[in-house]
């Protein structure tokens, strides 16, 4: 994925390393909001993936470390398959279309767990035992102490690395191939217009994000 250096001004964005470039042109419409949606998608999956990437140099110790890359890993892949409401959601049957049956097998135990380990506490992948400690009979008196065993299930396991890791390329794949197909289809059209229909053409804006508005749902230009 290309890095863009991108300075903000005080009305619109300033993208280096082109410079024949006068001005970024604003895409909009439903086409447009495709392309900005797969772009946030491309985005959480090559988070995943240095996450993952990011495993295999991470230290044993405090395993607080690898388990919370993890599920970093295991969440943002499945954030492209959810129910949002402010993106398209990918469809996981058409994504793995041309993959065996077993890798939807795959992408449902990932959603399971997400959904119902990770995110919410649903299955038996966490226990909570609870318990007393009877003395001998002897002793001062019975009860030693009330405790709860907690057990969490063990999923970071190299076949759920691997298998995590081939979903992660499948849907990147198949993310990149439309946004490329979608860029080169605005390029074609943009380049049918004359240059000064173009020049005068709006140029992105972004507003930061207020404090209220961690609540609310994202509106689209």
């Amino acid at each position: 994925m290309e890095n863009l250096k991108i300075t903000q001004t005080l009305s619109t964005f300033h993208i280096q390393g082109f410079p024949d470039a006068v001005k970024v042109l604003a895409l909009k419409g439903k086409q447009a909001k495709r392309l900005s949606d797969l772009a946030l998608h491309r985005a959480d999956l090559e988070f995943a993936r240095q996450c993952l990437d990011a495993l295999t140099i991470a230290p044993e110790e405090p395993t607080v470390l690898k388990e919370s890359l993890w599920r970093s890993a295991v969440i943002h892949t499945l954030k492209c398959f959810g129910d949002s409401g402010s993106r398209f959601q990918l469809q996981a049957k058409k994504v793995l279309k041309d993959q065996s049956p077993n890798a939807m097998v795959v992408f449902n135990y990932f959603k399971a767990l997400r959904d119902k380990h990770f995110i919410h506490d649903e299955n038996s992948h966490s226990q909570s035992i609870p318990g007393a400690i009877l003395n001998r009979g002897d002793a001062l008196y019975k009860i030693e102490r009330i405790v709860c065993l907690e057990l969490t299930a063990m999923t970071l396991v190299p076949d759920n690395l691997n298998n995590l890791n081939n979903l992660i390329n499948k849907t990147m794949a198949v993310v990149m191939a439309e946004f490329e197909e979608l860029c080169a289809s605005f390029t074609e059209a943009l380049e049918k217009m004359p240059y000064e229909a173009l020049l005068a053409m709006d140029s992105p804006k972004y507003q930061a994000p207020l404090k209220h508005e961690i609540y609310e749902k994202r509106t689209t230009p």
